[in-house]
């Protein structure tokens, strides 16, 4: 096999991974929230937000990625379970983003500057879907696992710049486009839902 076939092989399984985190955590949807929570705030504060958001939201989805095998072993939990749990969390998100166009917004309250941690590092970013991912895909071997803890480094990075250029990136775009882009993304989620349930479904049957 040549050096290039490697490479491309590598690459494909590398984005079978990241493609899912990115869906599921959904940087356009989070960037739309993020804009409507932080625009009474001044450059430091937004600034504030940024890193608590992306900081917490990465160290989240890290320990769950890291520890979560050992959790579900400890709980008695199977890969399975987990598997229907996560991919029914999943539809209902995919669903919700599909209908409204946006993610989830935390209820009432004034905004402060804490809201870098909650509602936007979680559940926003880190939340039950996106938990559930990581840790079905760091079932999958250890390359799988590193591929996982890489696409994590890349989507949060990818966040910081969003967030980061908010303003110009909204600008551009415009709300209309991003919450369809929201939609899109949601169609996705719920594809991707569907199918780590038939998976799950299939492994319990094989297992008989």
């Amino acid at each position: 096999m040549s050096v290039l076939a490697i490479i491309s092989e590598y690459l494909m399984q590398f984005l079978k991974v990241f493609i899912p985190i990115f869906v599921v955590v959904d940087p356009f949807g989070a960037l739309v929230i993020y804009i409507s929570l932080t625009s009474g705030m001044n450059t430091s504060e937004r600034l504030t937000v940024t890193k608590d958001a992306v900081i917490y939201g990465f160290l989240i989805l890290l320990l769950f990625a890291l520890l979560g095998g050992t959790m579900l072993y400890f709980f008695g939990i199977s890969i399975e379970a987990l598997e229907i749990a996560g991919g029914i969390i999943l539809l209902v998100m995919g669903i919700s983003m599909v209908r409204e166009g946006d993610r989830p917004r935390a209820a009432g309250g004034n905004v402060e500057k804490d809201v870098g941690i909650v509602p936007l590092a979680t559940p926003l970013l880190a939340g039950p879907g996106a938990i559930s991912l990581v840790i079905i895909l760091m079932n999958g071997g250890i390359l799988q696992g590193i591929f996982a803890i890489v696409s994590l480094l890349f989507v949060f990075g990818m966040i910081y710049v969003f967030f980061r250029r908010s303003s110009s990136i909204f600008r551009m775009l415009g709300e209309r486009n991003l919450k369809a882009l929201t939609r899109i993304l949601g169609l996705l989620v719920a594809g991707f839902a569907m199918q780590y349930i038939i998976d799950a479904v299939t492994a319990i049957v094989h297992g008989f």
